[in-house]
């Protein structure tokens, strides 16, 4: 069954493998004594502290359990800190005795579990959305590369009509931002500019960029900006 409820933790749940080795793996959120919540970037890790860049205040609802729709918030932690002064734009650091309590959806050994509501379902959601992505991240690169006017459009800019158009920048920043700094992602990378001739071939002669891309790339840029405020 789905479930994602939230939980509450000692500190030391920081510390614990899944978080100190893998803190780009989870969205944080800095809580004040005051009922204020600020977004945290730049998260660092020691196995003693934990310490990151505020930004500014970021109001956020948390919910008991969340819905199928906010699936995208399960990799969240919610550190509540003491009397600790939160400064935005600031290096934040913290002990063990600054934090008073930490809320999480997922416990760190289960973040990398799929959705177990449906399996089936979950392996072909991620094989559309990988799909799509080999796709687009394919003509962004070509797009990069090509010079030649007459080469004509590729995937994204066929679908937004600008190579410059706000989605095209946001899927870029994902490449940029997210992909190239794991493994798996920089895998997934040199896969699709292996396959990404015949795709933009594919798509040029099909003629689904409008009918098809568009409509699902939407959806993610969607997520993409409500997951990582861009």
């Amino acid at each position: 069954m789905y479930n994602y409820k939230s939980s509450y933790h000692a500190p030391s749940i920081l510390y614990e493998t899944g978080v100190y080795e893998h803190p780009e793996d989870w969205e944080f959120y800095m809580h004040d004594s005051y009922g204020r919540s600020y977004k945290a970037r730049s998260i660092s890790t020691d196995g003693n502290s934990i310490s990151g860049v505020i930004q500014s205040v970021e109001p956020i609802e948390l919910p008991e359990k969340l819905s199928r729709n906010q699936f995208h918030r399960r990799n969240e932690v919610h550190v509540f800190v003491n009397d600790q002064k939160l400064v935005p734009e600031k290096r934040l650091e913290l002990k063990a005795n600054d934090v008073k309590e930490v809320m999480m959806y997922t416990h760190p050994k289960n973040l990398r579990l799929s959705n177990p509501e449906s399996k089936t379902d979950s392996g072909l959601q991620i094989v559309l959305i990988g799909s799509l992505l080999i796709a687009v991240l394919a003509g962004l690169w070509i797009t990069q590369q090509v010079t030649n006017a007459a080469a004509g459009c590729y995937i994204a800019t066929m679908a937004y009509g600008s190579y410059d158009a706000t989605e095209v920048l946001i899927l870029r920043k994902f490449r940029d931002e997210k992909l190239k700094k794991t493994f798996l992602g920089r895998v997934f990378i040199a896969n699709y500019y292996a396959l990404s001739p015949f795709l933009v071939k594919f798509v040029k002669k099909t003629g689904i960029a409008e009918k098809f891309i568009r409509r699902r790339l939407d959806r993610f840029v969607q997520r993409l900006k409500e997951k990582h405020n861009w």
